[in-house]
């Protein structure tokens, strides 16, 4: 037994040097993005880039979003030993919104939508992607509400047993 305790401590404790490795890696990430976005602002001011620029930026901010959530997700995991799943769905409705702001500026900016199967195309991946983002936003509000839930259950039960022991 006492050999089992120890490895499983020593394998914990590399899971947690990796994970504090990989939120370092995701930080430098971050400020990187972070960095070329800002450098990527001046080209929004000129009058011939003025829509790309503008479309970079608003991307490479989602991005940064994208990362950060999952940093936060690591060091939820590092305080806590728990994965929380609620990063995850903040992540896919980022994601799906960012899809959905690339669609429409293609469809508004450079593609050419004679063609009415390519038309078709892009609105049914707006129309999927609006589908997930619900999804999404559904699936958040109702751990939401289960944690809720969850927490005034056990304060009824709280309540209960103190009424018991009088």
């Amino acid at each position: 037994m006492n050999i089992h305790k120890k490895l499983l401590s020593s394998i914990t404790n590399a899971d947690d040097y990796l994970q504090f490795f990989i939120g370092f890696i995701m930080l430098i990430i971050a400020a990187i993005l972070t960095w070329q976005t800002l450098l990527a602002i001046p080209g929004m001011l000129s009058l011939e880039h003025y829509l790309d620029g503008t479309l970079i930026v608003i991307h490479d901010v989602m991005l940064i979003m994208i990362v950060l959530e999952l940093l936060w997700t690591i060091i939820t995991y590092l305080q806590e030993h728990t994965i929380p799943l609620e990063p995850f769905l903040f992540v896919g409705i980022i994601s799906s919104v960012r899809k959905m702001l690339l669609i429409g500026a293609q469809m508004s900016l450079h593609e050419d939508l004679s063609s009415l199967a390519a038309a078709q195309f892009q609105l049914n991946e707006l129309i999927v992607h609006g589908g997930l983002i619900l999804t999404l936003i559904g699936s958040l509000v109702l751990i939401r509400w289960s944690k809720t839930w969850r927490l005034r259950e056990e304060m009824s039960v709280d309540k209960y047993k103190a009424k018991e022991s009088i």
